[in-house]
């Protein structure tokens, strides 16, 4: 029948849901877990590190982008692009391994937008999409409290427009930090000043 994989967002997430579950081992960058209370079968607990994919940078989708120059603004992917960040490969092939290998896909992440986006990136890049997901929605990570949202598993589908609209919020970021930056980073050194001037949430620099 395949596993249950469960996905933290971060390992001290990932060790409170060890903790109130019976029967479980820690491996390299995942858990294993023999709960027959909430799992019919094996069950394995991973993790991320807060983002483990990111956005590409301009000059991954243009080359002529990595030069800074004000005819080449304001710069518009086609299509945005994610890739594992680069300190955080083995994480992810670990993760993207138990996900490919699931029948289903618990999001365990923080229970929010934020949470949601990591999640679905992750599970998106990892080629998982059309696997079965259900949602652990809880707001404490007290042990009744995940046995309990552990018994009372959501249907992940109904939380995917939090997904849509962190990614929403995402785009933008990359388009106002980096179109931004460069615009106004320009300018103010055609005036005679130095240094790089951040603008928004994410900005790049030369």
């Amino acid at each position: 029948m395949g596993h249950t994989l469960i996905l933290a967002e971060k390992p001290s997430q990932a060790k409170a849901y060890a903790d109130a579950l019976q029967h479980t081992k820690k491996q390299d960058g995942y858990i294993e877990v023999n709960d027959g209370r909430f799992f019919k079968e094996k069950a394995y607990i991973t993790w991320g590190y807060g983002h483990l994919v990111e956005l590409l940078s301009p000059e991954q989708y243009n080359e002529t982008w990595k030069i800074w120059r004000l005819d080449q603004l304001p710069m518009f992917p086609e299509q945005f692009r994610f890739q594992v960040s680069k300190d955080k490969k083995k994480q992810f092939n670990i993760v993207k391994r138990l996900l490919n290998d699931s029948a289903e896909i618990i999001v365990a992440t923080d229970c929010d937008r934020e949470g949601e986006n990591i999640a679905r990136s992750i599970i998106s890049l990892a080629g998982a999409s059309h696997k079965p997901t259900k949602r652990l929605w809880i707001n404490s990570l007290e042990v009744d409290e995940i046995q309990k949202g552990f018994r009372h598993l959501n249907n992940g589908i109904n939380y995917l427009s939090l997904y849509k609209e962190a990614q929403t919020r995402q785009y933008s970021d990359w388009l106002v930090g980096m179109n931004a930056s460069r615009l106004y980073t320009l300018l103010l050194q055609k005036k005679g000043m130095k240094g790089v001037f951040s603008v928004g949430r994410v900005q790049l620099y030369p």
